[in-house]
């Protein structure tokens, strides 16, 4: 498919978003049937941007092929072969849903790449193709920056306890990676931590264990978005809880996860 048809399919898609929505966007105080009527025609609203995925999955394989050809552009052509199967054909499915994601696009061809490299492809676990499936953009934004900086995440706990040292937790895991990162959502950290450690990429620190250099503390312990913290609302002091306890800790890559950065990302993009 050529640019010239694919644009083409783009704008026959705007023009029938258009009309599709405002169908839907008409008063709905109307007789039953036509307000059953509306429904058929809001299903095929949401289901434009997958169709025009379907229409457009020649040109995203034509595209994934130019993405290749600049990865592999460094490497001696008798160095490439073909890949894995079980790799390859997924990656290739899943690099076709994020072409409009710029970061989990280039870890697919990164991954794609490499596969296909003699010298290195016996380092690609197949797991990887579904650690990126379960990355979101700032996931992926996050895990490159971490892999470019190479050390430890610093991060800390906000919790409000009694003289017993009891209490709870009300900020889990907060970093400003995710600022250093450029995120959409750079303060959705926990979450994001939480899933990379599930996918077995990010380790924690155990105990109460903290980085020794504590002045990578100060720039979390300092941050304005904590500043609503220092507030203990009026519920947890009626229930004992009138200190603010700071925690730090931190994360690491593990090896499966510095393994799978040496795959799927590249730090000089």
């Amino acid at each position: 498919m050529d640019e010239q048809t694919s644009n083409m399919l783009t704008e026959m898609a705007k023009q029938t978003a258009k009309e599709s929505y405002a169908d839907v966007a008409k008063p709905v105080l109307k007789p039953t049937g036509e307000t059953i009527g509306l429904i058929p025609r809001a299903i095929k609203a949401a289901l434009l941007p997958i169709e025009k995925w379907i229409l457009n999955r020649e040109y995203n394989l034509e595209e994934t092929k130019k993405l290749l050809e600049y990865k592999l552009q460094k490497v001696s052509p008798g160095l490439i072969e073909s890949p894995e199967p079980y790799i390859a054909v997924p990656a290739i499915q899943y690099i076709s849903y994020c072409m409009d994601s710029e970061e989990l696009r280039n870890m697919y061809a990164n991954l794609l790449a490499n596969s296909m490299n003699k010298i290195v492809k016996d380092n690609v676990h197949p797991g990887f193709v579904e650690i990126i499936k379960q990355l979101c953009p700032d996931e992926a934004k996050i895990l490159k920056r971490i892999c470019v900086i190479a050390h430890s995440i610093p991060t800390i706990n906000i919790r409000y306890i009694n003289d017993r040292d009891e209490g709870y937790t009300v900020l889990h895991y907060f970093s400003n990676i995710g600022e250093e990162a450029n995120c959409e959502e750079p303060f959705e950290i926990a979450k994001y931590f939480e899933n990379m450690q599930k996918l077995g990429l990010l380790t924690e620190s155990k105990g109460f264990s903290s980085l020794v250099d504590k002045l990578q503390y100060e720039p979390l312990k300092n941050h304005t978005y904590i500043e609503k913290f220092n507030d203990i609302p009026i519920e947890y002091v009626q229930e004992g809880y009138n200190q603010i306890k700071i925690e730090e800790g931190y994360f690491n890559l593990t090896d499966y996860g510095k393994m799978f950065c040496e795959i799927c990302i590249n730090e000089e993009e």
